[in-house]
């Protein structure tokens, strides 16, 4: 065989593994984005209210129920992309009508954090706030007019980049959480806790709330620490059960339901006196697949409510499933 026809071999053969190669990857990208299938969870998951703010920019982070009996059911916060003041949207869960407020500082300067989460209590909004949890009076945020800023009552300082925040009125107590990932989201090495080769990342800490106190909590020191698993963000608890929404990216979200170990069971360890309790494989009770990127969650007349930030103009055009809405699932199905 001539030099020429060799060449033209050769070209041939890398020709081929080419377009191998891109075909290979457009069957994995056509898997990949339009495969995914959530049985379990579309059994028996419910569409709720439209998540407010997509069409602005928000990118959606936090969500919580407002007290009974007002205007607004829920509570849905962000920071947004277009590096405008970070905002709180009320929602009527029945309508989907909808205002928002920024907030600002006594100073008067406005706010853009990343608002990672938003809980609430008889009266105040809390809203995590990189190394705290603001409060904002509840009846100033219903006062205000739709996009006005409402000034910032007081805030929870902490030792943690506060990711998410969660009131249980039951047991009167606050949790606030970080969020970890090796790659851009490290946490202090004193919180990465390794027990029978399985190793938590993050802490979450339980305050005893207190709305008359300053920051509404009886002490800045927590009365316990929850020790977690990378890619919380965000907790929900009832007396029984701790839930953790996991997510980062494209993959699929993860929903862990956890035994309470705060009713009862053994500390794992104390910080300075606190004790720690672990959520790992001893007390892991179900592992629910979600649609990815989902965020914050809260429970609400015995359902667990899942926000997301898939549909936000930041990753909308990558995402596998693009949620629009809010969805819930009944407690008691979670697992079945």
């Amino acid at each position: 065989m001539d030099t020429k026809a060799k060449r033209l071999k050769r070209a041939l053969i890398a020709l081929g593994i080419v377009l191998f190669f891109i075909a290979a990857l457009f069957i994995f990208l056509m898997v990949w984005f339009f495969g995914a299938k959530y049985p379990a969870f579309e059994s028996i998951a419910e569409e709720e209210f439209t998540i407010p703010g997509l069409k602005e920019g928000i990118s959606p982070q936090g969500i919580a129920p407002l007290p009974e009996g007002l205007k607004y059911d829920f509570a849905v916060s962000g920071y947004m992309v277009d590096k405008s003041p970070s905002r709180v949207y009320l929602v009527d869960g029945e309508t989907d009508e909808a205002k928002y407020f920024t907030l600002r500082t006594k100073e008067g300067k406005a706010v853009y954090s990343h608002f990672g989460g938003v809980t609430a209590t008889e009266n105040y909004i809390l809203i995590a706030d990189v190394k705290a949890v603001v409060r904002v009076r509840l009846q100033d945020a219903l006062d205000a007019e739709n996009g006005e800023a409402v000034e910032i009552y007081d805030e929870l300082e902490t030792d943690i980049n506060v990711a998410f925040c969660y009131y249980f009125e039951e047991e009167n107590l606050l949790f606030a959480g970080e969020f970890y990932r090796e790659k851009n989201y490290k946490t202090d090495a004193s919180h990465h806790l390794e027990k029978d080769g399985e190793t938590n990342y993050a802490f979450i800490y339980a305050y005893e709330a207190d709305e008359n106190a300053a920051g509404g909590v009886k002490s800045a020191t927590p009365v316990s620490i929850l020790s977690v698993r990378g890619l919380v963000q965000g907790v929900a608890v009832t007396g029984d059960k701790i839930y953790l929404s996991c997510s980062y990216g494209l993959p699929d979200s993860k929903l862990y339901t956890y035994s309470n170990p705060l009713k009862g069971g053994a500390s794992f360890c104390e910080i300075d006196g606190v004790p720690v309790y672990r959520l790992d494989k001893d007390n892991l009770l179900t592992v629910l697949t979600l649609p990815c990127m989902s965020e914050e969650i809260c429970i609400k007349d015995g359902k667990l409510y899942i926000l997301y930030e898939s549909l936000c103009n930041k990753y909308k055009y990558f995402v596998r499933v693009q949620m629009r809405r809010v969805t819930s699932v009944p407690l008691g199905k979670i697992g079945e």
